[in-house]
């Protein structure tokens, strides 16, 4: 039986080679992060993952493309994401004058 399932994972590993994307995530002081991604895979998996390795709250931080915010929920196919793109990532500010 798991013979069958083997041409299943088989087709599905035969996607086009462009599915596997590098996104870069640069920090305030200039110092880029590298992540290895899906065109499909969730933002926020990769933010939790970047906020983990940063050593703070996914919550504390924030994070643009093209100054613009990103939703947790787009993929990197929603965003036209493109391999070695750059995403800032700034620390929420609170409160002021």
């Amino acid at each position: 039986m798991s013979e069958d399932s083997k041409p299943d994972v088989g087709a599905e590993d035969k996607k086009p080679a462009g599915e596997t994307i590098t996104i870069r995530v640069r920090d305030q002081t200039g110092e880029e992060t590298f992540f290895k991604v899906k065109k499909t895979t969730r933002m926020e998996k990769v933010f939790s993952t970047y906020a983990q390795r940063k050593g703070v709250q996914a919550s504390a931080l924030r994070f643009l493309l093209d100054g613009d915010r990103v939703d947790p929920n787009q993929t990197p196919g929603e965003l036209d994401l493109e391999d070695q793109d750059m995403i800032d990532c700034m620390l929420e500010q609170q409160g002021g004058w």
